[in-house]
């Protein structure tokens, strides 16, 4: 029996559609979470952040490039990294680049809404980080945990800093976006 025979590829759309809709109910969760605790108001005021947009997008980009230039160099150097990133590249090398590139930018503001602005702000700093880590290591593995609180903790600081969910969701998408164009063209 072959490995495609007993492992085979997801199908696009539906991946894509399963991708869309647990970011849209994180997305709903996080504005929902928000409503409760009437704390919605604080959207407008961090979507931008304390130092405006050409800051805030220039510091998420460059976190986002570092992240993915670290991920790059990671991989090289641990067979762990390449084993979940073989997995990553099973479940995304039959998308294409459009619907890939449209879960990046919708995870990437789907997160960014529930962590940083949602969990940080019931949860603080340190809170918001736990809970990234503790629901993406329950579904990619202990294996992650490094990889998922380093992250958190350079999104969660963005906010932290002052550079808004415009900073958060750069840094998170450009990292992601770069990392997937590379882990499913090796």
């Amino acid at each position: 029996m072959t490995r495609e025979a007993e492992d085979p590829a997801p199908d696009p759309r539906a991946a894509t559609a399963v991708g869309g809709c647990l970011y849209a109910a994180l997305l709903a969760g996080g504005l929902l979470w928000l409503w409760s605790r009437d704390r919605l108001g604080i959207l407008p005021e961090r979507a931008i952040g304390a130092h405006g947009a050409p800051l805030a997008a220039a510091a998420g980009l460059a976190v986002g490039l570092a992240g993915a230039g670290l991920a790059a160099v990671a991989s090289r150097r641990s067979a762990r990294l390449r084993g979940i990133e073989a997995k990553v590249r099973g479940m995304f090398a039959s998308i294409a680049e459009a619907p890939q590139f449209a879960l990046v930018v919708g995870g990437a503001i789907a997160e960014e809404v529930f962590f940083r602005l949602a969990a940080q702000d019931a949860l603080g700093l340190v809170g918001s980080v736990a809970a990234y880590v503790l629901l993406t290591t329950t579904t990619a593995g202990w294996l992650w945990l490094p990889v998922a609180a380093l992250h958190a903790t350079a999104l969660g600081l963005l906010m932290h800093c002052g550079f808004g969910l415009l900073g958060s969701t750069t840094a998170n998408a450009v990292l992601n976006y770069l990392s997937l164009r590379r882990i499913v063209s090796s």
